[in-house]
């Protein structure tokens, strides 16, 4: 039976189709790959808050009575002993210059009775030697020595008046000190609680000041950086106001409780150089730096198991073969995973979603993780 060769050339076909259908079926499937890069990694934790001066206090004036005149408003900064308001005078303006009065009377009357005693010692001395030689008669030396005892019983006695008359005013003087209100510290007027006119009682608040030179800056952040948070890590701070005014500080304080119901946990960062447009209450974004791994190997967070224990890759071995390759995580943020123990030029994949241990894949090279720059980038990732 003779084959017809239009049969044959189907057959030939049908049988190279299956061919390359099968080398297809049994190609190794292609995966992207990379190798790690050089990168600074710094971990933050993020997180806003209010900055707040560690002493605040309200002051006012030590006596009562009504506001006569306010000397500043809310915003102003001001000095220790700067006058911020004063009661009217009242009564106590009277007395004083009464008193001042008295005073002033009693130190020229003091001045004169000084003044009659340095001639009634001066005629005693005088007639003294006079009345040894018996050139003036004892009666006029007594006379004279009468009139010098009889003075100086005057001074002691205009002395005394005058110390009653300075005791007085330094009595009432206070009373005029207490009717003004100045500043207790260097620091900014956040609050004026009273207006002029207003009757007030002694010791009322009339300012709520906050001293500026000592401040801190509250924040909350969720408890589970429990774990990443130490005593004494750097801080980067800015004011949404001013954006490209950063300023450095501390973490001085974590904790010590947890909001359980809200599942957070109060940090207390202070300033460092605190600038001078930063005023009580603003608020403030901070960059804790939790971790950092200068100059280390990185790669893709994709291309790190990082809930396995312990961490791995997927490293392209002989033929294609991915090979479990453990790893020690030093550094990571969302993007990038610093890694240890894991040799230079190594050829991961950089995707491990539907890839295993054992399975064979096409290496295609993607585009450079380190987006083609030259140097040991940065990258810096925040946690909240």
């Amino acid at each position: 039976m003779k084959i017809s060769r239009t049969r044959v050339a189907w057959v030939l076909a049908i049988v190279a189709v299956a061919g390359a259908l099968f080398w297809v079926v049994r190609r190794p499937g292609p995966a992207v790959v990379t190798e790690p890069v050089r990168r600074d990694i710094v971990e933050v934790v993020v997180a806003s808050g209010r900055l707040q001066a560690i002493r605040e206090t309200q002051v006012g004036a030590e006596s009562s009575g009504i506001v006569e005149s306010l000397a500043v408003n809310e915003g102003a900064v001001v000095r220790t002993g700067d006058l911020l308001g004063r009661l009217t005078l009242g009564e106590t303006a009277a007395r004083l210059a009464a008193t001042a009065a008295a005073l002033d009377v009693a130190d020229k009357n003091l001045r004169a009775e000084e003044a009659a005693l340095e001639k009634a010692r001066q005629d005693l001395a005088r007639l003294e030697p006079l009345a040894a030689r018996k050139q003036v008669s004892t009666a006029e030396l007594e006379r004279a020595a009468a009139d010098a005892r009889v003075q100086t019983a005057r001074t002691e006695a205009a002395r005394a008046r005058r110390r009653e008359a300075a005791a007085e005013v330094e009595r009432v003087r206070p009373e005029f000190g207490r009717r003004e209100v100045r500043a207790p510290f260097n620091g900014v007027i956040t609050d004026r609680l009273v207006e002029p006119g207003t009757p007030v009682s002694a010791a009322q608040g009339w300012f709520r000041i906050s001293e500026m030179d000592a401040t801190e800056i509250e924040v909350e952040t969720d408890e589970t950086n429990l774990g990443k948070l130490r005593v004494g890590q750097p801080v980067v701070a800015f004011v949404p106001a001013y954006p490209d005014k950063p300023f450095r500080g501390t973490l001085t304080q974590v904790g010590p409780f947890v909001d359980s119901e809200r599942g957070v946990v109060r940090l207390k960062i202070t300033p460092e150089g605190l600038p001078d447009f930063v005023l009580p209450n603003m608020t403030v974004d901070v960059s804790i730096e939790v971790r950092r791994a200068d100059n280390a190997l990185a790669l893709p967070v994709s291309a790190v198991a990082l809930q396995a224990n312990p961490p791995f890759v997927l490293a392209v071995g002989k033929g294609g073969v991915l090979e479990r390759t453990p790893v020690r995580v030093i550094g990571r943020n969302p993007d990038w995973v610093a890694v240890a123990d894991l040799p230079e030029g190594t050829t991961v994949v950089r995707q491990q979603a539907g890839l295993s241990p054992g399975r064979k894949v096409r290496p295609v090279a993607g585009p450079p993780a380190d987006g083609g720059g030259g140097g040991p980038p940065k990258s810096a990732g925040a946690t909240r």
